[in-house]
């Protein structure tokens, strides 16, 4: 009896020996600390000089504070307009009135605003170059941004006599008024490209068929794919679509006025 007893524990104990230990569970590896930088990319266009026409006739020489009515029965003038026009005609001395005995009336004969066709803008050179700047610009080689033209014309005549003694137009397209570049902003950020592929490797390594099958085998875990993607552009400032540059007209309006005003030659 405790022969077969003896012989039992030997054929368990062996038993146990033969059977394979699975190999330990493989862990998911860390992520590499993935890095994120902004850069700034500027767009410029070639700009003009207001054109501007004075002519001032001899017949009749405008004096310090002498007075000007201000008619704008031909254009669709704002209040602020007026008060920004009534407040040149007041720095050169002339004194603005409503009534209709002034010594001369100042008719403004057209506040014209048209849409033109698109400006183009191309990519200025930042002072301190990055390595994605040619990938950019490659990417997005012009900015299509729209324009308004701006016209302004007046005439100041002599009360009394009828007589024209000044007439003067200026004009000006928004992208040479404005003249500021559009700024853009595009992030550059880094990505794991096989993250899936890491952890459907280890989820089947871990199963426990794969765990018996490498026992004493070297597994090696494949590296994190790291790649680095770009972001669109992001316009930070300056004026391109309709809405923005017809937001510039009042300014437009009154810049070219001011112009116009200054160039009046009072004794």
């Amino acid at each position: 009896m405790r022969f077969l007893v003896v012989s039992l524990f030997i054929f368990l104990s062996a038993g146990c020996s033969i059977t394979k230990q699975p190999a330990e569970s493989l862990t998911i590896p860390l992520k590499p600390t993935l890095k994120s930088q902004t850069y700034l990319l500027e767009y410029e266009t070639e700009h003009a000089s207001p054109k501007v026409k004075s002519v001032q006739l001899p017949a009749h020489k405008i004096q310090f504070n002498q007075t000007v009515k201000i008619v704008s029965d031909k254009a669709s003038m704002t209040d602020t307009l007026l008060s920004q026009i009534s407040q040149a005609l007041n720095e050169k001395q002339l004194k603005v009135t409503t009534r209709n005995d002034s010594d001369y009336i100042l008719t403004i004969q057209q506040l014209d605003l048209a849409f033109k066709e698109d400006i183009q803008y191309t990519p200025s050179k930042p002072e301190k170059t990055y390595s994605l700047y040619k990938k950019v610009v490659q990417q997005y080689p012009t900015q299509q941004c729209a324009a308004i033209f701006a016209e302004v014309s007046m005439r100041l005549t002599h009360k009394q006599s009828g007589d024209v003694v000044w007439f003067a137009k200026s004009s000006i397209d928004s992208a040479s008024f404005h003249q500021e570049p559009l700024a853009y902003s595009f992030n550059e950020e880094q990505k794991i490209s096989n993250e899936l592929e890491v952890a459907a490797f280890i989820h089947q390594q871990n199963t426990e068929q794969a765990r018996l099958a490498r026992v004493d085998k070297e597994i090696e875990i494949p590296d994190y794919k790291i790649i680095s993607k770009l972001s669109s552009l992001t316009k930070i400032s300056g004026p391109c679509n309709r809405t923005e540059v017809s937001a510039l007209t009042p300014m437009m309006q009154f810049y070219l006025s001011s112009i116009l005003i200054d160039k009046i030659k009072v004794q």
